[in-house]
């Protein structure tokens, strides 16, 4: 298909990919070929209903084909629910052909009912017809499929609107005007046979294509078959829909303001009067021309651009402006411009972006959704529209008081937009789900990491020493973490409880501090006498010259007095002189030693140990319990660890661990540390930066980041990312070898991941994660979905450079993209 000269032209027009060509211009046929004869028909409805009835009598016309509509809506769900959709689809083609030459026949008689007959099945006809083509639309395309593509499908409704108009225009002046339906019964009968293929490519795609996502694939199989109170109460219910429905309904009651504000000036100009369905027709003709090149060339681009926010408020602003101008100046060319605006806008940038608003919506509820909005709520808005012209009318208020109405709805109308749009990116992070959790937070959910490791450290005392055994069991009563089921796997038989206490590391006599397993601990107790005894002078004096015997004995034999001495100093008072033989033991050879040394310092927190214990980071022995101890000391030590971290000549093992020490210490002043540090050592240390910032923002939402510095960080990230691209194509086209490009792979890999946590600190937290998580390993829907949930969510400036990193496209394509991004980004 890439190679197909068909396609490389249609690929210069609209962002088409290999694969969707054939059944791209399909669609484009469908829809022109659904509003080529409609253009023809309303042209002549416009004009046989004015020469015959009047434009006094067009609420009536709005009225009665609205009423009329919602009981064929009510009738078309009972059908749907006995027929299958594509069988449906092409029955209702055949019957509006058969209808369109039964009025070809009726015409000439000119009985009076005949225009407003002709009227309502006119609607019908529209209304119908253009829902079941969007219905095929949403059944073949998901959300990033319809965005690039919906200029190419709507085009293809607006040339045929061109086409019929011109149709119309031309041989309405040389023959009977109800001769064209003649024509337009031919186009109809054409669309048949492009439907019909269109449902067999669709068959023959589910039939060879292997669906990941079963479940969404099933449904939209199945094709649910409702009646029309359930497509009711499926709105009525749903908030996004409701909301939808409500701008659907105020679209229509304005549109129906406007038609008649046209259709009044048009019936009451008198150089028009001779020849009114040529005129409409080359005026539904040459309305059409701007929208058309706006469809197939600009409305994609602007929706991708600039998002669906601003492109629900173009119209309804546009159309604000038009109506307080006709409500100051009532003219022919202003009504012209007003309905040029209308019909204009309307069908081009207005329709698509309705339609991609069902995209999100489950395949169950979006065909309940589409068959009451686009059937029966237009229909309701009509008739609501109808009524207040009624009432303007009964009391001979003219089109001024209507443009001042109609201003007041827009008013409401973009209000809604505003909620929708909203509601849109709220639907869209419905389809996503949470692919796996941190690692971190599934054990933090699951394990007490701290009190699981005391009691194993209780455990592996037993073996070693008495004294340690004993100093373990405290911490455990402290903490009040010995419950009966801890006690009864760390305690002895009865005969073994007795174990020594301090007393021995004081050389005292023996007492009991391992409890029984039914003995009754007071925590507060113990603690006090403990502290009193660590207290005494003679105690103390006794401790030093212990701790001063132990400390010359460096053979491997005295390593276990070591470790209780370490242990042991974590009891006592930190402002005790005996403390300060603490920092010999923070540089024991022993790593067993140094881990119980860096404990006893975490509780006494005095500044003194602490550049012994960040040395200690180096060590990957020691590495977690000097982590944890500097954490321990919390803020106060930010400045130290900043000093460490900027110092070229600190071990780099030592430098990439405070980072993540950082993390954990968790507080504002910590985070701006991080972000403030970021530029200035990202080159030995950016990775480890910015993994300690996401770790810290997905622990505590609260925090937040310099944005500046993290969009400095994303383009940053982004530029690498494209030159990583860029080698990988080099080497690919040289053929160089595979485990260089799988190393390359491996780094974008890890710079997409860095892109998307540094997101995650100036985004939603979990909407950014949800989107690279379906991202990496999400189906092709899921990814599409993450894709366009970003695009919605992200700034315009960073979006443009960010999707096309992971959009769906080929790799040439992706490549050659990034080569123009990144000369604009190399400018930044």
């Amino acid at each position: 298909m890439a190679k197909n000269p068909f396609y490389k032209i249609l690929s210069r027009i609209v962002e088409i990919k290999p694969g969707e060509g054939i059944i791209s211009i399909f669609f484009f046929l469908y829809f022109f070929l659904i509003t080529a004869p409609y253009s023809i028909i309303k042209s002549l409805r416009n004009a046989s209903y004015l020469d015959m009835r009047g434009a006094k009598e067009l609420p009536i016309a709005y009225l009665l084909a609205a009423v009329l509509t919602g009981f064929i809506v009510a009738f078309h769900s009972k059908l749907q629910v006995k027929i299958p959709r594509h069988l449906l689809i092409i029955s209702s083609l055949i019957f509006f052909v058969l209808t369109c030459l039964l009025f070809w026949l009726f015409f000439p008689y000119e009985w009076s009912w005949m225009p407003l007959a002709y009227w309502i099945w006119s609607s019908i006809f529209i209304i119908v017809l253009v829902t079941q083509f969007w219905i095929s639309v949403n059944d073949v395309f998901n959300p990033r499929e319809v965005k690039r593509l919906i200029g190419l499908f709507g085009s293809g409704g607006i040339l045929g609107g061109i086409v019929g108009g011109l149709a119309a225009g031309v041989l309405a002046k040389d023959t009977v005007a109800h001769e064209l339906l003649l024509i337009a019964s031919g186009m109809l009968i054409a669309g048949v046979i492009v439907v019909n293929y269109i449902f067999i490519w669709l068959t023959k795609r589910q039939s060879v294509t292997n669906q990941p996502d079963k479940k969404d694939e099933e449904k939209e199989k199945e094709h649910p078959k409702v009646g029309f109170k359930v497509c009711f109460d499926s709105v009525r219910k749903h908030y996004y829909l409701k909301l939808l429905a409500t701008v659907v309904a105020i679209t229509w009651i304005v549109s129906t303001f406007i038609d008649f504000q046209f259709n009044s000036v048009v019936g009451n100009t008198p150089s028009l009067s001779e020849n009114l369905t040529s005129f409409f027709g080359y005026f539904n003709a040459g309305l059409l021309v701007f929208p058309f090149f706006l469809q197939l060339l600009m409305t994609s681009i602007l929706i991708k651009r600039y998002g669906i926010r601003l492109a629900l408020l173009l119209y309804p602003l546009a159309l604000l402006l038009c109506s307080l101008g006709i409500a100051a100046f009532v003219t022919i060319y202003f009504a012209i411009i007003i309905k040029g605006s209308d019909k204009g806008l309307s069908y081009s940038l207005n329709q698509s972006v309705r339609e991609l608003l069902y995209i999100p919506v489950s395949p169950e509820l979006k065909y309940k959704a589409k068959i009451f909005i686009d059937m029966f709520v237009n229909r309701f808005g009509k008739s609501i529209g109808s009524v207040i012209l009624m009432i303007l009318g009964i009391f001979h208020l003219g089109i001024q008081y209507v443009s001042l109405v109609s201003a007041i709805f827009l008013f409401i109308w973009i209000i809604l937009n505003l909620k929708i749009s909203k509601e849109y990116v709220n639907t869209v992070k419905q389809k996503l789900e949470v692919k796996w959790k941190q690692a971190e937070r599934v054990v933090a959910e699951k394990v007490d990491v701290d009190y699981t490791k005391l009691v194993f450290d209780t455990l592996e005392s037993k073996n070693r020493s008495s004294v340690l055994y004993a100093m373990h069991l405290f911490d455990l009563i402290k903490q009040d973490k010995l419950t009966p089921e801890v006690k009864k796997l760390i305690s002895y038989k009865s005969h073994e409880i007795r174990v020594s206490s301090l007393g021995d590391l004081l050389e005292a006599e023996e007492t009991t501090l391992a409890p029984k397993t039914d003995d009754y601990i007071s925590k507060e107790v113990l603690k006090k006498e403990v502290k009193e005894i660590m207290s005494l002078d003679a105690y103390q004096e006794v401790m030093k010259n212990y701790i001063e015997k132990v400390l010359l004995d460096k053979s491997r034999e005295a390593e276990i007095a070591r470790m209780e001495v370490a242990k042991a100093m974590g009891l006592m008072d930190p402002n005790s002189p005996i403390i300060r033989k603490l920092e010999e033991l923070l540089q024991d050879e022993s790593p067993e030693v140094i881990r119980y040394a860096i404990e006893s310092a975490a509780k006494l927190k005095r500044r003194e140990f602490v550049p012994p214990i960040i040395r200690q980071l180096s060590r990957p022995s020691t590495q977690e319990v000097a982590s944890k101890a500097l954490v321990e000391y919390g803020v106060k030590i930010i400045g130290t660890l900043r000093d460490y971290l900027e110092d070229p000549e600190v071990d780099i093992r030592t430098r990439k661990a405070i980072p993540d020490i950082l993390a954990q210490i968790g507080t504002q002043s910590a985070a701006d540390l991080l972000a403030s540090e970021l530029i200035k050592v990202r080159k030995d240390m950016g990775s480890q930066i910015i993994e300690a910032m996401y770790n810290m923002k997905s622990k505590n939402p609260q925090i937040d980041f310099q944005k500046k510095i993290v969009l400095t960080e994303i383009i940053h990230k982004t530029k690498e990312s494209y030159l990583i691209l860029m080698e990988m194509h080099d080497l690919k086209a040289e053929k160089k070898k595979a485990y260089l490009i799988a190393d390359l792979e491996n780094n974008l890999t890890l710079s997409i991941k860095h892109i998307f946590e540094l997101l995650s600190l100036i985004y939603p937290y979990e909407d950014v994660i949800k989107a690279y998580q379906n991202i990496c390993v999400g189906t092709k829907k899921s990814i599409d979905y993450s894709v366009e949930l970003l695009d919605n969510m992200l700034k315009k400036e960073l979006k443009e450079f960010l999707i096309p990193l992971i959009d769906d496209i080929t790799f040439e394509d992706k490549v050659r993209k990034c080569r123009k991004l990144l000369k604009i980004l190399e400018k930044v």
